[in-house]
């Protein structure tokens, strides 16, 4: 039988979210393989060229893992496309903050996260609080004299992320079919947990193989 769970994460350490307290979830799994929210050449330059600046909180929590555990792990993202620049982006968020109501809910998220850490990442209320900015967004968006430019944004960068949950999806199949394991483990960030799971239940159906996947967390 081939486990996955999947482990929502938040890409610094905040509070209660951090390191230490991933390690300690990492380890509760024991997982013998570990699938990471990494492209193939950051995965290169984190552990086997080590000339990142700085360690995400993943990075530091599956290194001590490995150093007492025997397990294998993969990078199973993909790159983004060039549809899409950093600094539209940067112009996006940049917009939405300058709005109180979604400044709030950011506040609120970091407030949970930094209080509950991986507890309120792997949550249906994370799930909800995401969503609702999801939606306030577009609203937002819609009222803005650019509205057609920071629209067209917010889709392409949407359509990323659809993009890559899908390619991280099968990436993970595709080592799957060629390994075995008893349990593995997927880490990504939070704001994945709710469309990436109603892409693994449609995808279940495609594969060759069947992995038995399960949330952590409620």
């Amino acid at each position: 039988m081939y486990n996955i769970t999947l482990v929502c994460t938040h890409h610094s350490e905040l509070g209660r979210a951090n390191s230490h307290e991933l390690y300690k979830i990492i380890d509760s799994i024991k997982p013998d393989v570990i699938f990471e929210e990494l492209t193939e050449d950051l995965f290169d330059k984190f552990y086997k060229q080590d000339i990142v600046p700085f360690e995400l909180p993943e990075i530091t929590s599956v290194k001590t893992y490995l150093q007492d555990h025997t397990a294998s792990h993969f990078p199973v993202d993909i790159k983004e496309s060039d549809k899409i620049s950093y600094d539209e982006i940067k112009y996006l968020l940049e917009t939405l903050s300058k709005y109180g109501a979604y400044s709030k809910l950011e506040e609120d998220h970091k407030k949970f996260v930094f209080q509950e850490g991986y507890v309120f990442l792997n949550s249906k209320k994370s799930e909800e609080l995401i969503e609702q900015k999801k939606y306030l967004e577009r609203s937002l968006l819609g009222f803005h004299i650019n509205k057609d430019r920071l629209l067209r944004i917010h889709d392409l960068f949407y359509d990323e992320q659809h993009n890559r949950e899908h390619g991280i999806i099968k990436n993970v199949y595709n080592f799957s079919e060629k390994i075995e394991y008893r349990q593995a483990l997927l880490l990504l960030g939070s704001g994945h947990r709710k469309t990436i799971f109603e892409k693994v239940k449609k995808n279940e159906f495609k594969s060759r193989i069947r992995l038995n996947w399960a949330l952590y967390g409620n």
